[in-house]
């Protein structure tokens, strides 16, 4: 907080007469030659001025301190608090995420039974991952793991954390974060039914594809199973969920919509579900690196997805998103953990390897506070296994979610 200068004052009383409350003109020099019968007459002691009623203020916050310089320093440091160390605000994050990941498969196992109370319980979790994410954007760090046992709970987990990113960078009020979070979590409700599919270590055929696409209206029909759900948004996350995977330019599914007739929840919902798809392995192809992804994204702008869309999801992961492997100017190779906000280039990153691709001791360096270090491009994954391959496969391990 900035205070204006502290006025001084100019009623100050004069040291020899500290008792009284006004005063004295400063006093008229006698003549130079002055007639001895004459006794010189001081002049009549001037009023101070009427005090105004902010000079009084002004009095009151001096005699109490509140322009003392101890007093600025401690409201300087309410206002700029110290940010919390990187190991407090990871493992914050990391039982956040956990809880998030426990909610989805949660979600996917109950939403098979004929009757299910999760709305509440979604809710909850979506609210705790918003407040999270507002203080401590380290949560993002964590949308790059990848479930073994079934990768479709990790893909519902990740894909909620990365579209409420979105809809906090895009300033949605807290009922449309409510909603955006439910409808994440529950978009690929209906994908279950075809887990035969999904799991093959083959790329699916025509006739394979157009089957599992039908997984959104099985989702849509299974929200009727969740009790709870709030009838007066039931029909618009109907709808949200039903438009997750259609494109603005007409290229998506089930109705092949375009533009202006998807809700604009479901593009956060679909950006984040290819963005997440796009960067974590599945059975027949391994991930795509995250700046990679992103590129691609940026150069299909305007055509799968709105300029509006993308650019909220660069917002929120930058174009370095976290886990992303990096070579900084110093020769050094780092990896991004957390996105630095308004600042697309300088994130956190920890240094791995040396210039030599050599492990070396970690060290944390946030660019935004090193100005003379940069990142000079990603390091793709080929080239890490090229020049190390046994980091590169302690990465590639590291990607893979375990229960702490």
């Amino acid at each position: 907080m900035r205070f204006s200068d502290l006025k001084k004052s100019k009623n100050e009383p004069p040291a020899a007469e500290p008792k009284k409350q006004v005063r004295q003109a400063e006093p008229v020099p006698p003549p130079a030659d002055p007639a001895p019968a004459q006794t010189p007459v001081a002049p009549a002691p001037q009023q101070a001025p009427e005090e105004t009623p902010s000079e009084r203020a002004e009095a009151v916050k001096k005699h109490a301190g509140a322009y003392t310089p101890s007093a600025r320093q401690e409201q300087r440091a309410q206002q700029y608090e110290a940010p919390k160390p990187f190991r407090e605000l990871d493992t914050q994050a990391k039982e956040v995420y956990a809880k998030v990941l426990e909610q989805a498969g949660e979600l996917l196992s109950a939403i098979g039974q004929p009757y299910t109370e999760k709305y509440e319980a979604v809710t909850r979790v979506v609210g705790l991952a918003v407040d999270t994410l507002r203080t401590n954007n380290v949560l993002l760090n964590y949308v790059h793991y990848a479930s073994a046992e079934d990768y479709l709970k990790a893909h519902t987990a990740n894909t909620t954390l990365i579209a409420l990113a979105m809809g906090l960078a895009l300033d949605l009020d807290h009922q449309e974060l409510k909603l955006l979070g439910f409808c994440a979590m529950a978009h690929d409700i209906g994908m279950p039914e075809y887990a035969d599919l999904y799991t093959r270590e083959t790329r699916l055929t025509e006739e394979e594809f157009s089957a599992i696409t039908l997984h959104t209206e099985s989702g849509v029909a299974k929200l009727d199973r969740i009790v709870d759900l709030d009838y007066k948004i039931k029909d618009r996350v109907k709808r949200i969920i039903f438009q997750t995977h259609e494109r603005i330019d007409g290229s998506g599914y089930p109705d092949r919509l375009s533009s202006e007739s998807i809700d604009p929840l479901a593009q956060l919902i679909g950006v984040a579900d290819v963005y997440e798809a796009m960067t974590h392995p599945r059975a027949w192809r391994e991930p795509l690196d995250p700046p990679d992804v992103i590129k691609e994204l940026i150069e299909k702008e305007g055509r799968g997805f709105t300029a509006k869309t993308v650019k909220a999801l660069i917002s929120a992961v930058s174009i370095y998103p976290p886990g992303s492997i990096v070579l900084l100017s110093s020769g050094e190779i780092g990896q991004v953990l957390k996105v630095n906000r308004g600042s697309l280039t300088r994130p956190l990153v920890q240094t791995v390897l040396d210039a030599d691709f050599a492990q070396t001791d970690p060290r944390l360096i946030d660019l935004r506070e090193h100005p003379l270090t940069s990142i000079e491009r990603p390091v793709p994954m080929s080239e890490l296994r090229e020049r190390n391959k046994k980091f590169s496969v302690k990465i590639e391990l590291a990607r893979w979610w375990t229960d702490w």
